[in-house]
């Protein structure tokens, strides 16, 4: 589901965003929670959050944001980051693109099209720019938890995505690509 968002917009960049797994839960601009995932999808005013919270998960709250106070930097692109300690590990990927206007604007719509009407999807557009777009898709994952999201920065050229998996440790790390064609 799209969401039109009445906001004051933040003007924020790639550079800015900080992730965490253990901060609180933030208030929530637009939410869903997907019927056929384990968690539940949060759009807030600089980012997002995904609370992980199925039946056999571990309870844990992905937050990617502007957090003033907080220090770990948002995962070097590229890099795949793990997490967790005996039975779950916790993945993550990200991938800042810098784009032109006019290949930012295909992309945020190419992005938003090939997410409306799919169940676990979850996108915003922030008022000042119609660029300016948060984005979550669910995943299915066997014995887990999987998710991505895309955050345009218009005012920078910055398409930033990010690719999120829970698995049971010691399951094969190799992950299927989704049918969504945005990268």
């Amino acid at each position: 589901m799209h969401h039109l968002l009445e906001l004051g917009y933040v003007d924020t960049r790639a550079e800015d965003l900080r992730w965490s797994l253990a901060h609180p839960v933030l208030p929530a601009l637009a939410h869903a929670r997907p019927a056929d995932a384990p968690v539940a999808l949060r759009v807030l005013g600089a980012s997002h959050q995904v609370v992980v919270d199925g039946p056999g998960l571990p309870a844990l709250v992905e937050t990617v944001a502007y957090l003033p106070g907080v220090d770990e930097r948002l995962p070097r692109p590229g890099v795949r980051t793990t997490a967790g300690s005996g039975r779950w590990t916790y993945e993550m990927t990200t991938q800042v693109d810098v784009l032109t206007g006019r290949d930012l604007s295909a992309r945020v719509a190419e992005l938003l099209g090939d997410l409306d009407g799919r169940t676990g999807a979850l996108s915003a557009a922030f008022p000042g720019d119609a660029l300016a777009v948060t984005a979550l898709l669910a995943e299915p994952e066997p014995e887990g938890a999987a998710w991505r999201t895309w955050h345009a920065y218009p005012q920078h050229g910055q398409l930033v995505h990010t690719r999120t998996r829970i698995r049971p440790t010691g399951r094969d790390a190799h992950h299927e690509e989704s049918s969504c064609d945005v990268r």
